[in-house]
């Protein structure tokens, strides 16, 4: 669950990389905050999401790749997601992030997930009508529950998304949150865009 809640963490570097000419990070924070206060809709096709059942779930996975998405409907806030998403998988990387090395095993009630030496367990429970799972686990020896929700994507692979903002309130209570100026930032970013999703996509290796 560490690693999933340090998707956060290196969303923050990637912000804090970008620059529009002489701007600062908070002047651009600004702006973007500014821009997307005054909605642009656009059209977006509705693509039905496919759920997995509960048995298409069990079984060992591995993570593939992080992913980031907004569902809401304003088109400068689309295009600012787009061209950061991009750019993710090279900084999930200097968090040890690393597709191929992170593996989780999905019981029927735990998720037992482990990279190398470390590990780490969780709790679940699973709609597989709404694709809606809930989760619980510990963070900093915290007690800490997420909801997310799972569709199967690419023919076969699994992606679970959370929202950014429970994410984000999560990380917002670590001494990482209060040394970051740019998490700072990005906390209230989010916090006026709940539709920003983050999460991953795994893939299976065994049922």
């Amino acid at each position: 669950m560490k690693k999933l809640i340090l998707l956060i963490a290196f969303f923050a570097t990637m912000f804090s990389a970008q620059r529009a000419d002489a701007q600062s990070l908070g002047d651009l924070f600004n702006g973007l905050s500014k821009l997307l206060g005054s909605s642009t809709e656009s059209q977006q096709p509705v693509v039905k999401p496919v759920y997995p059942s509960a048995e298409e779930l069990l079984g060992t996975w591995v993570y593939s790749s992080p992913e980031m998405i907004y569902t809401g409907n304003d088109a400068l806030a689309s295009i600012a997601v787009s061209s950061v998403k991009g750019q993710i998988p090279a900084l999930a990387n200097k968090f040890g992030i690393v597709p191929g090395t992170i593996n989780a095993t999905v019981n029927k009630k735990s998720i037992k997930a482990w990279r190398g030496e470390q590990k780490s367990t969780a709790t679940y429970t699973y709609i597989p009508s709404t694709g809606q799972a809930i989760i619980t686990g510990k963070f900093n020896d915290q007690k800490v529950i997420l909801t997310g929700t799972v569709e199967v994507v690419n023919g076969g692979d699994i992606r679970i998304l959370f929202k950014a903002k429970e994410l984000m309130t999560i990380v917002s209570q670590t001494s990482i949150f209060k040394e970051n100026s740019s998490l700072q930032m990005i906390k209230g970013v989010i916090d006026s865009y709940p539709e920003i999703q983050v999460g991953a996509v795994v893939k299976r290796v065994s049922k």
